[in-house]
């Protein structure tokens, strides 16, 4: 009442109130086991892929919660993207997926009633840690502990001349794709990677380095500096904002625009541990994240000293996670062999 009064006088009797609606707290739909680890996971319009470490792919139907396994990889996949729907020369819809791996390549997939590779992308001499589709999704950049970003064309109708002459050599089994773009500049492993728009991408290292990159320039244009490791990064077009997770348990959120490299617009404090994944929502003012503190945590950016809610728990650390904004869905897998799926 004192700080009404004192408040009121100040303000001629004008007294200004903002809130903000109270989100109410999310429902855990269900939790579905698969066969190992979930190195990372992309919802599509009907399905969730998850890329497990012992090389497969899992699909989730999101209606009926039915799991489907396809071999794909040798080795762990660490990072998997839904790229786009299409269809086929019979007018059936299908999926085209991509999927990173330890096995130093990535796997461009299409996915109906059946599961077939149609590429294997081929070009980096060591783990692949992540790939993300470009908005237009024309193209895929990967980030490896070869500490190079590589970008890759997702056309089905205009092959390269590599894979023209492995079709000549009447190659059986996924046709090898070479990268259209090789960018180089960190000086450690590039742990995540997601484009601002068709031709600029942010990369996120353990060199404890944020860059911007144009593949038009074909050149970083930009760094923005911490004193931590990074883990994973999203970009906000509506916040303009970039989100990243990082080893010191922090989540940090940078304005590109902003005249130093060094500021960050604000830190987002509430996990325990190594924060693996972050994710935009629909809004600009709402996103998740995956800890190896076992948890996905739903933040408002406004309230940066404490998260909204607990979206999910699992029994072991969280690796990975992702945001449907179409649906608000949110699918987390990690190391205890399992895909949550919440609605917000």
């Amino acid at each position: 009442k004192q700080w009404y009064q004192r408040r009121v006088a100040i303000t001629a009797g004008i007294l200004d109130v903002h809130y903000f609606p109270k989100r109410k707290e999310p429902d855990e739909e269900s939790i579905v086991p698969v066969p190992d680890w979930v190195g990372g996971v992309s919802i599509s319009p009907k399905y969730i892929y998850a890329g497990l470490y012992n090389g497969q792919l899992a699909r989730v139907s999101i209606q009926s919660r039915e799991v489907e396994v396809f071999e794909v990889h040798s080795k762990p996949i660490k990072s998997v993207s839904f790229v786009k729907q299409f269809e086929d020369s019979s007018g059936v819809q299908k999926d085209l997926v991509v999927t990173a791996s330890l096995d130093q390549n990535l796997c461009y997939s299409v996915v109906g009633e059946d599961f077939t590779t149609l590429y294997t992308l081929k070009g980096h001499s060591q783990t692949v840690t992540s790939c993300s589709v470009a908005p237009s999704t024309e193209q895929i950049a990967s980030g490896s502990w070869d500490t190079y970003l590589k970008i890759w064309s997702t056309s089905l109708d205009e092959p390269c001349d590599e894979e023209i002459k492995n079709k000549r050599k009447k190659h059986s089994g996924p046709v090898l794709r070479t990268p259209i773009l090789t960018l180089g500049g960190h000086s450690q492993v590039i742990t995540d990677c997601c484009w601002k728009d068709n031709t600029q991408l942010f990369t996120v290292s353990y060199d404890m380095s944020v860059k911007l990159w144009d593949t038009q320039l074909m050149s970083c244009v930009n760094t923005l500096s911490i004193n931590s490791a990074l883990q994973c990064v999203d970009w906000s077009e509506r916040a303009h904002l970039i989100a990243t997770g990082s080893s010191d348990k922090f989540i940090r959120l940078f304005d590109p625009r902003g005249a130093s490299g060094t500021i960050v617009h604000s830190t987002l404090v509430g996990h325990s541990c190594w924060v693996a994944g972050v994710k935009w929502g629909s809004s600009d003012v709402e996103l998740v994240s995956a800890s190896y503190d076992n948890r996905t945590l739903l933040w408002d950016i406004r309230s940066p000293k404490t998260y909204l809610s607990v979206v999910g728990t699992h029994s072991d650390k969280v690796l990975c996670v992702d945001w449907s904004a179409a649906d608000n869905t949110v699918a987390s897998g990690g190391a205890d062999n399992t895909i949550h799926i919440n609605k917000l």
